[in-house]
């Protein structure tokens, strides 16, 4: 099987962060969202679109907290949650883009937060990859069962990129 081409998002001095594919190989929908907010194209599902240069602005703060992370090895303040079995979200405003971390072999553990809900903390332990799996807009007070589910099902078939490699 031909090595899978991830979007390298920052390779920084504590994380490399990339996008995640899913099995056909080529779909990634956090490359496709940054994508769009790039070409000020990106339709929100659930909620009024934002300008072409809100979306400039959207984007730049997403890219300005991974390299936060990437390089620091920490998140914006607040700007983050865990989801489930090892699903992480990173947020801004009511948009959420989900993460997992990796070995990059094709396993994982998940990582889990001490500080309960409403005040996590941010493991020490994350593998050196994270891969940023899907984006969705956040409706109510908890991420919907099916965007979890999805961000599960895709780093799944993330990893079997990494185990055929």
């Amino acid at each position: 099987m031909p090595k899978v081409e991830r979007m390298l998002v920052v390779d920084g001095s504590v994380f490399e962060v990339a996008c995640a594919v899913r099995a056909d190989g080529t779909t990634s929908y956090v490359a496709d969202f940054l994508d769009a907010l790039e070409r000020g194209e990106w339709e929100r599902e659930r909620a009024e679109n934002l300008a072409p240069d809100e979306q400039l602005t959207f984007r730049d703060w997403f890219y300005a907290a991974l390299f936060s992370i990437a390089d620091d090895g920490l998140p914006p303040h607040g700007g983050y949650n865990q989801l489930r079995d090892g699903i992480w979200e990173i947020k801004h405003w009511d948009v959420r883009v989900t993460f997992f971390d990796t070995d990059g072999t094709g396993t994982y553990l998940p990582k889990t937060t001490q500080g309960g809900f409403w005040n996590p903390s941010w493991p020490d332990d994350f593998e050196p990859f994270l891969r940023l799996s899907t984006v969705f807009d956040k409706t109510g007070q908890k991420a919907g069962e099916g965007n979890i589910r999805l961000a599960i099902q895709v780093r799944e078939e993330d990893l079997a990129h990494d185990r055929t490699e």
